[in-house]
């Protein structure tokens, strides 16, 4: 009998972070494109329209039996949803497109895939045999249908460039996994269009803990940062920097902002580094909100997720008594679990203990938690603690810089991927 070889290559986003995995594409003849889920009767791409945009025909061809590939394609490069299967090569024992009747010849390496995908804490599978065949390779038991178990697996080695290390400590090491069984969206399944989007929804519903960047993702921060640097400069005798120049240097910490502010010949010098950051913290103290405003949206975003019960924590690498105080003045309604900024006997992001600090006071599981930043320091410690992140363009990183990562160009997107969807 004729061994089939999976017709797709994986379709494994930048920043994806969940990970389906169905059992075998129907036979070619069955299709309606060349990509995942490609029966006109299936009803996958139905019901992520019918969540996302609250039309099942959303992703459909007017007039035509056929989805919109490249349509699909940007969307779930956009939300981070990547594609495979749980089987590589099979047999079918039955000329039909039904499971019950496949052989499975050489399962996928699930491991494989997602060393590729290191954002992904999400794994998918829908219907009966992908279910099985990934709680196999799990060593767990079978979700219910519409339900999950975590588990934590051994991380692969990364076997992608720019991958990033393993930090001692981290759970990085070993990764978190929620594994969801959805109801198959083939139409044999009894269950109605709109029943199967219910349960399909719990995927997408917010994160339970978001942990914020401050400097570049809440507020602007940077002319007041520089004007302070420079004051201290200016008493030194030595030439300030410009508004463009400080965007390259913020995000590690004022020590390490000072630093870099020096001449190369200064910057060893701890005395004179110790002198200038002196300088530096009375004059930024005095006038750390001339210039400092929030980003437009982001009162009224934290507002609405405080209000929908989404908890929060604010992780910076500024001084604390400045994390505090810019939070306290901008952000006076929210409720934050933690408000923690650059401390004594505290290493700095990307270290993973700041996410474990937060997600120990919030009692909230990897899983449930994402980190919003503007840098790669923010998405490495994201990664480093073992949670989901998601980076904002609009901070003090280039958009190259933060290639590979989940990006959103707007408050409302933010929105989008952090409120829950009605």
């Amino acid at each position: 009998m004729k061994i089939e070889s999976h017709p797709f290559e994986p379709f494994l986003p930048t920043g994806a972070r969940i990970l389906f995995l169905g059992s075998f594409p129907p036979q070619p003849h069955r299709w309606c494109m060349p990509f995942y889920y490609p029966n006109w009767i299936n009803d996958f791409w139905r019901i992520m329209g019918f969540i996302f945009f609250g039309d099942k025909n959303h992703f459909c061809v007017t007039g035509e039996k056929r989805f919109d590939e490249t349509l699909i394609r940007e969307f779930c490069a956009l939300e981070g949803l990547a594609f495979y299967d749980t089987a590589c090569e099979v047999r079918r024992l039955k000329d039909n497109a039904s499971d019950a009747f496949l052989e499975v010849v050489t399962p996928t390496d699930i491991a494989a895939l997602l060393a590729r995908i290191p954002a992904c804490h999400t794994l998918v599978t829908t219907g009966h045999k992908a279910t099985e065949l990934a709680a196999a390779w799990l060593g767990c038991e079978v979700p219910p249908v519409g339900g999950y178990i975590d588990v934590v697996i051994p991380d692969a080695d990364p076997v992608i460039p720019d991958a990033d290390p393993v930090i001692p400590g981290s759970d990085r090491e070993s990764r978190p996994l929620r594994f969801w069984r959805m109801p198959s969206t083939s139409r044999a399944y009894p269950l109605p269009l709109e029943k199967k989007a219910d349960a399909y929804r719990l995927l997408f519903q917010p994160k339970k803990l978001i942990l914020w960047d401050l400097d570049g993702t809440l507020i602007d921060t940077l002319e007041d940062l520089g004007d302070a640097v420079n004051h201290a400069l200016t008493l030194q005798g030595l030439p300030p920097h410009t508004v463009a120049e400080y965007r390259r240097m913020v995000g590690h910490g004022v020590r390490n902002l000072i630093t870099q502010a020096l001449p190369q010949e200064l910057q060893a010098d701890d005395a004179y580094i110790d002198a200038a950051l002196a300088e530096f913290k009375e004059y930024y103290s005095a006038h750390i909100d001339v210039h400092t405003r929030p980003y437009p949206g982001m009162q009224d975003l934290l507002a609405d997720l405080s209000a929908a019960g989404v908890r929060m924590a604010v992780t910076s690498n500024k001084f604390q008594e400045g994390t505090e105080r810019l939070i306290r003045e901008f952000f006076p309604s929210v409720n934050f679990v933690a408000i923690l900024g650059n401390r004594p006997g505290y290493p700095l992001k990307p270290s993973p203990e700041i996410v474990e600090e937060v997600l120990n006071a919030a009692e909230v599981s990897r899983s449930d938690a994402i980190l919003v930043g503007d840098s790669p320091t923010d998405m490495r410690t994201a990664s480093n603690g073992g949670i989901g992140s998601i980076a904002v363009s609009w901070g003090y990183r280039s958009v190259e810089e933060l290639a590979g990562n989940r990006i959103v160009h707007s408050v409302s997107e933010l929105r989008a991927a952090l409120l829950p969807r009605r």
